[in-house]
């Protein structure tokens, strides 16, 4: 279901895109332009913007989404492209991250927020490692749309539960968090298991 998903997404997405293709815009443009609004989106969550960091995610992510459709339309996928991605995905991830923990620095959330981040971090890197020594399956349920859909959902009802719940600040944020925290722990943990069977 999830491929099915992710297939018919590109396909959208390829479709829309030609005609800026035809202009010759540029994959690493794309991929610079995810970085820069995901280090807007951790200013926005020191600042205590939440519902504006939330939207700056979900921008940052289709961002993110372009630059690879954009490579395959104009015959530019290369390696020294793909390594640029998942490099400035890892600071933008950090950057995110960083903006989350001014945000909760003074209290118990600061610790979920750092374990969220190893969490986070360690699923991209166990797939990467493994697929490095030979062909490995990537498995797990916290992959990053997810981790950005997640985190963009609780920041975007940070306000309305905060508002209904007036005693509770941050609570849906700091929900999505922790289950962040426990979710991509857990599928980098799988990743590994599984990673060590596919290489034996």
């Amino acid at each position: 279901m999830r491929e099915r998903l992710i297939r018919r997404y590109y396909v959208l997405l390829e479709t829309g895109l030609r005609p800026l293709v035809k202009t010759g815009a540029s994959p690493d443009a794309f991929t610079f332009l995810a970085l820069v609004v995901s280090t807007i989106s951790g200013a926005f969550f020191a600042c205590g913007k939440i519902a504006a960091g939330g939207v700056t995610i979900l921008i940052a992510g289709f961002l993110d989404t372009l630059d690879g459709t954009v490579a395959r339309l104009t015959g530019r996928s290369d390696r020294p492209g793909a390594l640029l991605d998942s490099t400035l995905d890892r600071y933008a991830e950090f950057f995110i991250f960083f903006g989350l923990l001014f945000h909760f620095r003074k209290g118990w959330m600061a610790a979920v927020v750092l374990v969220a981040l190893m969490g986070s971090v360690m699923v991209s890197y166990v797939k990467a490692r493994a697929q490095s020594l030979g062909p490995a399956r990537t498995v797990g349920l916290m992959q990053r749309p997810e981790r950005i859909i997640l985190l963009a959902t609780g920041s975007l009802l940070n306000g309305p539960v905060e508002y209904l719940f007036p005693g509770y600040p941050d609570a849906a944020l700091s929900v999505s968090l922790i289950i962040l925290a426990i979710l991509s722990n857990w599928t980098a943990i799988h990743r590994l298991m599984e990673g060590r069977k596919d290489l034996a």
